[in-house]
């Protein structure tokens, strides 16, 4: 690692799972497969939507208002993606594969790349700059690379007028980039079908395009763009805060490198309780359905080292605080200098820490 070492003792995952396991009925770890239902109600929203924009040809507003209810409703399916694909609602694989292939079409995302990506790659190495295919870079690879400096324009805290359009289309384009570029160089296909994802997301991108040349681009835009636009910003308002305002650490520690976000109790039922993300890093195969037991027992065994937000002030954190590491526990804004911690146990507030030293 090229930052310096967090302040804090870490502990791995297993740690963690030794420990809270033992406190929690054996029917948390059951696969939950009415979890499936979620799948034809968010169906019937997107395709009711789009027939309705295609065959009425309603005002613009109307076709607006059916937009925003398609591109919920492919988020709520990515989020039954992100847990199928995990083995926490069924245990065929066939199935896992049939669903995430529907879930995940807004995003031109293969569900086998989606494996080797977020199970493996992130799950294995999350907090680790060098490693984690999630993370946005350190003050040292900042220097070094062209790539990283035009993303950092773009991320929410670089007060940059471009950033506002961050959580709306990243998803999709961070998906590109793996697959373009990210899964030869950290060689996937080493573990995973080349084939597959070919093959996967080639059948995706020529939906797009068969459905583009069957509406027109005027209905498009509200059958296919501006539900993607949405179905990003309502994924990423949860994946942004997941890790980018935590520590980097040595040990990967869901404790000190990962943020749980609380909502409303409706809305975590109706987004899967997406936002348990410490609870899903150390019990990734657990529904959803499940976190908050597993919030309970992690709050009476690890006090305020759990750390946990209200999703409103995690996304008033992410616009107002740079995204670049200087070291492990504190983030750099590269232009002024400035620095702030990271969320800490007993500090949520992400407060300046000073200058850079010798800056």
């Amino acid at each position: 690692m090229q930052t310096s070492a967090s302040r804090f003792e870490q502990f791995s995952v297993q740690h963690y799972a030794r420990e809270v396991r033992a406190l929690l009925p054996s029917a948390v770890f059951e696969p939950a497969p009415t979890r499936l239902l979620w799948l034809p109600v968010h169906l019937s929203v997107i395709v009711g939507s789009g027939l309705y924009v295609f065959l009425a040809s309603p005002p613009w507003y109307l076709a607006v208002a059916c937009a925003l209810m398609a591109g919920h409703s492919w988020a709520c399916l990515g989020f039954l993606a992100h847990e199928v694909l995990h083995h926490a609602v069924v245990r065929s694989r066939r199935v896992e594969r049939v669903v995430g292939c529907v879930a995940l079409t807004i995003f031109c995302l293969s569900p086998t790349l989606w494996i080797a990506w977020h199970n493996q790659s992130h799950h294995g190495n999350t907090g680790d700059p060098d490693a984690d295919p999630d993370g946005l870079g350190t003050w040292h690879s900042w220097q070094r690379s062209a790539v990283e400096r035009a993303m950092e324009e773009a991320s929410p805290g670089s007060g940059r007028k471009r950033s506002a359009a961050f959580l709306f289309v990243t998803f999709s384009l961070h998906s590109a980039v793996v697959l373009l570029v990210r899964s030869h160089r950290e060689n996937y296909y080493a573990r995973i079908s080349r084939r597959a994802v070919y093959a996967e997301s080639a059948a995706m991108a020529c939906f797009w395009i068969a459905l583009l040349l069957l509406v027109g681009p005027w209905k498009f835009l509200f059958i296919g763009v501006l539900p993607a636009l949405i179905a990003n910003g309502v994924s990423m308002s949860y994946i942004a805060t997941n890790h980018f305002l935590s520590s980097l650490t040595a040990v990967n520690d869901p404790l000190i490198n990962s943020l749980s976000v609380r909502s409303p109790g409706w809305l975590e039922r109706l987004h899967l309780q997406f936002g348990y993300h410490v609870e899903h890093h150390i019990f990734p195969t657990v529904s959803g359905r499940h976190a908050a037991s597993v919030r309970e027992v992690l709050r009476r065994l690890y006090g305020e080292r759990y750390l946990s937000l209200p999703h409103t002030t995690a996304l008033r954190l992410l616009y107002t605080r740079p995204k670049i590491h200087l070291d492990c526990d504190r983030l750099i804004d590269p232009r002024t200098r400035q620095t702030f911690n990271v969320l800490v146990p007993g500090d949520l507030s992400m407060a300046p820490a000073g200058p850079m030293d010798g800056g």
